[in-house]
């Protein structure tokens, strides 16, 4: 509280705003007189401040114990509002990101006992964002897709820019659960499971046309070289197909929400990446789903590299991960 000439000022500085209430009193009534008001709408609080109080801002947000979980956040932008006063303010638009904090001490701690330092814990939406993007931000504000089909889940991540817009992770949705369906479909082991998913894919063994032999039309003995097809590979693609039918539908109804909410940002590519997208067939399959231009992603086109790399001829879309959080550490 302050005093002035003309009465007294009550001053209200709070995290979001300074509003400030001058007052006087009647010369006859001794009541108070309002003799102006008014609230000013404060900046944003630092980013360092911010990220302190951001697991106050969230608690009743997140259905964990935030005393188990590391948080951080990503600015996405900032949006213009009223407050309840009519007063115009700017909100940031934010992504949280939250990691258990057991595991990431786990992980720090293999880390250290190979001899590395880390540096910084990343999300590997992010790291697969910067991968196709090679690292570098687009010049263009085009959206595209990605999903990671890995062994144990399926992520969806929707960039507009090199800027996230969508995260979406899907448990018990990955390269394991499709193995444990062929063991249980075939009674096998998972490891037998997984040569024959490998082998076998979506749309099972190539057909193998049988040459006619000379044989069957002179009447000599009959002669066989047509390799016999494994009798496992029909119960193979039976246990495959409810798995992909089941991602694909989760993988397009990501891209529907997103699109249904966000129509002025129509996406243009799908990209694939992880252990389990070069499962034979699988790219096709979903390319008929989804009406978008569809691939997989290679992290390793459009970067230079050594003379070892091009000696070993590495493409494999399972290092997209590795090479986003590698180029994280720069960024």
């Amino acid at each position: 509280m302050a005093g002035t000439a003309a009465g007294l000022v009550g001053l209200d500085i709070g995290a979001s705003g300074i509003r400030a209430v001058q007052l006087k009193r009647h010369r006859k009534t001794g009541e108070y007189e309002i003799v102006k008001a008014a609230s000013v709408d404060l900046p944003w609080m630092p980013a360092a401040d911010f990220r302190t109080a951001l697991k106050y801002q969230v608690n009743d947000a997140l259905p964990v114990d935030l005393g188990s979980v590391e948080l951080d956040y990503h600015l996405l932008g900032e949006t213009a509002r009223t407050d309840d006063h009519g007063q115009p303010v700017e909100l940031n638009r934010i992504l949280i990101v939250a990691a258990n904090r057991e595991s990431v001490t786990d992980e720090a701690r293999v880390v250290r006992k190979a001899k590395l330092v880390p540096i910084i814990a990343d999300s590997a939406a992010f790291a697969l964002i910067r991968a196709a993007c090679h690292g570098r931000l687009p010049s263009d504000t085009e959206t595209h897709a990605i999903a990671d089909i890995g062994g144990d889940q399926l992520t969806v991540v929707i960039h507009q820019g090199g800027q996230p817009r969508f995260i979406r992770t899907i448990a018990n949705l990955g390269g394991e659960t499709a193995t444990q369906a062929v063991a249980s479909r075939l009674g096998v082991d998972a490891e037998t499971a997984e040569r024959l998913k490998r082998e076998t894919g979506l749309n099972g063994p190539a057909p193998v046309l049988a040459p006619i032999a000379e044989s069957s039309v002179f009447g000599g003995p009959p002669v066989s070289d047509v390799p016999a097809l494994d009798p496992r590979a029909a119960g193979t693609v039976e246990a495959l197909n409810p798995w992909a039918t089941t991602a694909i539908s989760e993988i397009r109804n990501s891209l529907d929400y997103f699109q249904a909410s966000t129509p002025a940002a129509p996406i243009r590519t799908l990209t694939l990446t992880g252990r389990t997208a070069e499962l034979d067939g699988l790219v096709e399959r979903i390319a008929t789903q989804i009406p978008l231009s569809v691939h997989t992603m290679d992290p390793l086109v459009g970067l230079a590299a050594s003379r070892q790399v091009h000696k070993q001829e590495i493409t494999d879309s399972r290092l997209a991960v590795a090479t986003g959080l590698a180029m994280g550490v720069d960024s």
